[in-house]
Parts: structure tokens; sequence; C-alpha cells
């Protein structure tokens, strides 16, 4: 540690923290961002006793450039390989926004038994507009975010960043925020967004019935609008819905503390007894 190398030879950057024998909690962050946007979980959580697993996805963060494999079939192997590496065992598994999606994947291509429960924050469960997914981005704004990226990464970056929140954040967070997006590899950013832009998840969330799952959302959301999450909510048998009147994709940070306390008390809900 702090790499493990995937089946396909990726070096995979992996933050642990917390006890070795705490509940094993593996937080996976969104595109084109990495590890660090669970700072204050990584920060809190190990001293309820939870194992905290924060991986940087290949291309994104310290991980790997790798040229390829940015689809949420990959995504979910690297995940896997993560999970045998560390020997993870009934583990909960959290997803922001695009990782949310490959965090569905997952419980799909690996098996749900595998996992206490799934946490889904602003998760997209599909970037295209469809007749069964119609709140996604339509494929012009897509492809215009793409082509920002391949000509002007600094500036698509600093932009997307400002569609990230509702409430105020200081220019030196915004700065910080924007940082996060320009550690990840051109390779990570292109195909990252082209590969998100052709997935559909929407076809798959029956296939998870029987998992204590939970929907974290916010109401000003500009990425991933918020019908598409009461939608997801409402496809996902049993799940828990936690709506934020004061918050757009970046709940964790527009509304930080009670994000906590709404994570944490989902994590209570699913924690596998001793």
């Amino acid at each position: 540690m702090p790499y493990i190398e995937t089946r396909d030879g990726t070096a995979l950057y992996v933050h642990v923290s917390g006890p070795s024998a705490g509940v094993p909690l593996l937080l996976v962050h969104g595109w084109p961002l990495n590890h660090r946007i669970f700072d204050a979980q990584l920060a809190r959580l190990p001293a309820l006793g939870y194992r905290c697993i924060a991986p940087d996805l290949r291309g994104f963060g310290r991980s790997d450039a790798a040229w390829n494999g940015y689809s949420h079939d990959q995504t979910a192997d690297d995940l896997e390989d993560i999970r045998q590496s560390l020997r993870l065992e009934r583990f909960v598994l959290a997803g922001f926004s695009t990782g949310g999606g490959a965090s569905i994947r997952y419980a799909v291509r690996h098996g749900k038994q595998k996992l206490a429960g799934l946490a889904l924050v602003s998760a997209a469960v599909s970037l295209a507009r469809s007749a069964e997914w119609p709140h996604g981005l339509n494929a012009a704004q897509t492809k215009d975010l793409i082509d920002k990226a391949k000509a002007d990464r600094p500036a698509m970056v600093t932009g997307y960043a400002k569609q990230m929140f509702y409430r105020y954040h200081s220019p030196e967070f915004m700065s910080w925020f924007a940082s996060l997006g320009l550690e990840a590899s051109l390779a990570g950013t292109v195909s990252g967004a082209e590969a998100a832009l052709a997935e559909d998840l929407s076809g798959e969330l029956n296939r998870l019935a029987g998992l204590p799952s939970a929907v974290f959302y916010g109401v000003h959301d500009r990425i991933v609008p918020r019908a598409a999450s009461e939608q997801l909510a409402a496809a996902l048998p049993g799940a828990a819905a936690y709506r934020f009147e004061k918050s757009g994709h970046g709940l964790l940070f527009d509304e930080a503390e009670l994000f906590q306390r709404r994570l944490e008390d989902f994590l209570a809900a699913v924690r596998p007894q001793a």
C-alpha cells in the first residue's frame, strides 16, 4: 500500500484509514476528481469504527494515467481488484456522481451479496437523455464539455467546478476544488467523459432488490437534476432518500455537516453486526 495493481497492470493509488478490523467503507469519487473529495469522511469516520478505503480511479489523482479502461465495467473490475487485494468482506460501497454509477455497476457485475449497503451520492445513472431516463444531459452539452476539455482543460475544469455548488464557497476553496480536476490526466478527463456518456444503468436498477441502499441528492443540482435522483430512489426497492434543500451536485460541501450526519445514519443502519 498505498498502490494496488489491477488485473491489467494499472497502478491505483488507494488511501486507507481506520482500524484494520473496522467496518469496510469503499468511497468512489466522480469525474474528474479524486479521493480528496472525501477528506472529511476520511478524517471522521475511522473514529466511529470504519475502515475507509478511497482510491483514485485510473487516470485520476495519483493513479496511473491509463490510455484506456474508463467504462463502468472496467471501473467495477478495478474496484473488485481492490476488494480482493484488501480482502474486504461485507463492505459498504459509496459512490459520488459518476462514481455512483460505477458503484451500481459493481453491485450488478460482481455481486450485491458482497455489500452490506450502497450509498449513492448525486449519482449519475445516465448522462444521456432517453425515453427511459429523460433527465440526463443532452448530447450537445456533453460534446461541448468534451471539446472544452481538449481545447482548454483548466478553463473547462474551473467552469465545471462553478456548476457543482449551490451555496457560496470561498475563492480559495474553489481553487482547491478545481485543482483536484487538474490532477487528472487528459486521457482520464476526455475518455472518462466519453465513456460516461455511453453508460445507461436505468435497466439494471431492479437487480439491486434486497440491497440496503440510500440516495443522497441536492435539490439544486445542475449536473444530475433532482428529478433524476428522485427517479433513481423510486427505482431502487426500499431505498432511503436523503434530500438536501440547500445543495447542488456537490452536497458533500454545500451541506457538509448535514451530509455527514445522514451518511452516519445510513452506515449505522446497515452496519454488519459482530
